[in-house]
């Protein structure tokens, strides 16, 4: 089954997980018709994943692939309110 990893994207998601009040609901987000798009033409092409979004949220999947758990595990902070 393939997996769209879409990150922060602007769509009612945040606003209606709550999400609204915490350091990741004012950032900009990634625009939510390319992000169905990219994940669209990966289907098509058959591939397993793909990171949805502007380069920079798909270097954010490389460069959390050389931090340590504890690391990625303090980024958490981004999702709890203030």
């Amino acid at each position: 089954m393939p997996a769209l990893l879409p990150g922060a994207t602007n769509s009612d998601f945040h606003a209606n997980a709550g999400m609204s009040g915490t350091k990741l609901g004012p950032v900009t987000k990634n625009d939510k018709t390319m992000v169905a798009r990219q994940g669209y033409e990966a289907l098509m092409r058959g591939d397993d994943h793909i990171v949805g979004g502007d380069p920079a949220t798909q270097q954010i999947v490389v460069d959390n692939r050389a931090f340590s758990e504890p690391v990625k595990a303090a980024q958490a902070e981004w999702t709890r309110p203030r």
